[in-house]
């Protein structure tokens, strides 16, 4: 029996600032632009149902959360209710995608930051990088608490700069966006909106947008995945999740209306939040949201700096990898190996190559967490002595919509994705039948 055991430091408000800056990241500086240029002035609907459709998932993970008070997330909900063969195959994809995810953001946030850079001075970017994998390695070693602060700094600051956004904005809005085609406008509006024009608006463009927003929405399942070391998991977990899909979706939505009505060349822009607030803010407005835009992806990479040394804990903990992983330190109770390996990992990885292409493989990982979270709240309906703080209502209605929702994913996903992550199964199964 392990001597040293993580502590429950985590309270209420570390778990919802986990949840918001897992899900807000670099997307929503970048969205609004290429949104419109889809949709037109219907891409003020795309938030709204991407919100619906995530909020099916979300309430599965929801009552899946409900019923643990254990580190793991999907990982284990998925061993408890499938066998261990499962749970080890989502446990591994969770952890090697954090992995390779958390290359991918710092090498972003290194390229983001050499555009404040002159030129000739870029090579700084790269001991930036690594200056920040090594200082949120530390920071988590030292106790989950500190690794939670780091967060909650990120999470005040991005908020702050797209609030500053939205407050400014407001007072500029006046429909500055060319107008979109439509059916009083001219004759490409009508060319649009009769005959096939309006099917290929409607199930074209229109859907192509609603699969990009969900993107942005992607993260929200990891906010349980450090369970084990929150005061309150199965009362607070379903609560997070509630209270991040409504701000993000509100936010989200509020902060596509002040972009559509305040800048003129939003379908344009390759960094529309930045362009806009530099429309009608000026200079000052460009910098408030490209330092939002720093601090949101300085967020994203201490949300997983955070849980990504949790997944592999877990691996290791319950026997599929080497038992050094899951070694706790006895003064900071934290998984101090599996954060250190976790650390040197990302920085060999975002300091020998981009890894950017990588970061789509983040999607079908997350499909991965959602199928098995989805099905287990249908299998273990069956099961009524299991206690569950959160039942979700209306049957099995809820989590047949989110599998449907899932299949959507999928059939979205390119190929070589797909078989990217099969790869990845592949090269896991000599840990598990070594195992055996």
């Amino acid at each position: 029996m392990q001597k040293h055991v993580l502590i429950r430091t985590l309270g209420f408000f570390d778990v919802i600032c986990l949840g918001i800056n897992s899900v807000i990241g670099a997307g929503i500086f970048l969205l609004p632009g290429q949104l419109y240029s889809l949709a037109g002035n219907a891409a003020l609907w795309v938030f709204p149902l991407c919100g619906a459709l995530c909020f099916a998932i979300a309430l599965c993970f929801a009552e899946m959360g409900s019923m643990y008070a254990t580190t793991g997330g999907a990982y284990l909900y998925a061993k408890d209710t499938f066998g261990p063969f499962a749970g080890f195959l989502i446990g591994w994809i969770m952890w090697l995608s954090s992995l390779i995810g958390w290359s991918s953001v710092a090498s972003g946030f290194g390229l983001y930051l050499s555009y404040f850079l002159p030129t000739d001075n870029a090579w700084v970017s790269k001991p930036i990088v690594a200056f920040l994998i090594i200082g949120l390695g530390a920071i988590n070693y030292f106790g989950v608490k500190p690794g939670a602060k780091t967060i909650n700094f990120f999470t005040i600051g991005k908020l702050l700069s797209l609030l500053i956004f939205v407050g400014v904005g407001l007072f500029f809005m006046q429909s500055a966006s060319p107008p979109f085609p439509s059916p009083e406008r001219g004759e490409y509006g009508k060319s649009l909106f009769t005959g096939g024009g309006l099917k290929e608006f409607t199930h074209g463009n229109f859907s192509v947008a609603v699969l990009m927003a969900l993107y942005a929405y992607t993260g929200f399942e990891f906010v349980a995945v450090p369970a084990g070391e929150m005061r309150h998991p199965q009362r607070d977990i379903p609560r997070v999740l509630f209270w991040v899909l409504m701000i993000v979706t509100g936010l989200y939505l509020i902060i596509q209306i002040v972009a559509t009505e305040t800048f003129p060349g939003l379908a344009t822009s390759d960094k529309p939040l930045a362009d806009a607030a530099r429309y009608f803010m000026g200079t000052t407005g460009g910098v408030i949201i490209s330092t939002g835009a720093i601090l949101s992806i300085g967020g994203v990479n201490a949300g997983i700096a955070l849980t990504s040394p949790r997944s592999l804990y877990v691996l290791s903990a319950d026997g599929f990898l080497p038992g050094i992983f899951s070694k706790i330190h006895p003064t900071y109770h934290t998984p101090y190996m599996a954060i250190a390996v976790n650390t040197g990992l990302t920085l060999l990885l975002s300091l020998t190559g981009s890894f950017h292409y990588l970061i789509a493989a983040s999607v079908m990982v997350s499909i991965l967490q959602y199928i098995p979270t989805c099905l287990a709240v249908i299998i273990l309906r069956r099961r009524p002595e299991r206690e569950r703080g959160y039942k979700i209502p209306g049957g099995y209605s809820v989590p047949l919509l989110a599998l449907a929702i899932c299949g959507w994913l999928i059939f979205h996903v390119e190929l070589a994705v797909i078989a990217a992550t099969a790869i990845a199964i592949v090269v896991s199964l000599p840990f598990y039948f070594k195992r055996k």
